[in-house]
């Protein structure tokens, strides 16, 4: 990481800037860690102004660093505190530990709409990408990086699969008889920006009753393990 987040002057691309934890240059188990949602939602009035968005990320999740939880922490952040500490008996103050040393960021730049049905252009999704890997990437330079949700992974035109990297196996997706198309099998890709690289694999969004909390985590913990080795 270059310099400190409030310092960086930002592109004009970079419309929703990274919240980045005050220990994310120390890493989480040595590794530096992006997790890479979707979209963010706004309510009804809220302008799309970059005095609104720039802060916005960095407004919703610095309180997760925090060992007092707002009450409008949802079952979507309890997910990703599953997913980093890997353990159901975790404290908050271990989970906010580990947000103390790692980055999250949307790959959209712009809002989706005001409800969470309302899905993420894809075009947003595919500009997102752009400007993650040109102007976002190169500051944060991390070592690897969890995408949350199959259509973000799927619309991130960016990175080329790793045949020689094992590739995480879900064990315990939540297929049903009607879903059949849910994949057990994660490949692990290789992604380049300047200066840098990281390993990314992919997991269903914690907002849908796909993986469990186990296999995201376990998903993480697969790919930091590859990225020691490599």
């Amino acid at each position: 990481m270059r310099k400190s987040m409030l310092e960086e002057v930002w592109p004009a691309s970079v419309r929703f800037v990274p919240y980045v934890g005050e220990r994310f240059s120390q890493g989480f188990d040595g590794q530096r860690l992006l997790l890479l949602g979707e979209s963010h939602y706004r309510t009804e009035g809220v302008s799309d102004a970059v005095e609104v968005t720039r802060p916005y990320t960095k407004n919703i999740f610095q309180g997760m660093a925090t060992r007092v939880r707002g009450s409008s922490d949802g079952p979507f952040f309890r997910a990703l505190d599953l997913v980093l500490t890997g353990d159901s008996q975790h404290s908050i103050a271990e989970a906010a530990d580990v947000w103390r040393r790692i980055a999250f960021i949307n790959l959209s730049q712009a809002f989706a709409g005001t409800k969470a049905n309302h899905r993420p252009r894809s075009q947003a999704l595919r500009d997102g990408g752009n400007v993650l890997v040109n102007d976002i990437l190169p500051v944060l330079n991390p070592d690897v990086v969890l995408v949350l949700g199959r259509t973000a992974w799927r619309f991130f035109s960016h990175g080329e699969p790793q045949p020689g990297l094992e590739p995480f196996i879900a064990q315990q997706v939540n297929r049903g008889a009607s879903k059949p198309r849910y994949i057990e099998s994660r490949e692990v890709w290789s992604l380049d920006y300047e200066g840098g690289s990281a390993l990314m694999t992919w997991v269903y969004h914690p907002s849908w009753n796909v993986d469990t909390w186990k296999d995201r985590a376990g998903a993480l913990r697969h790919l930091m393990a590859l990225a020691k080795q490599s």
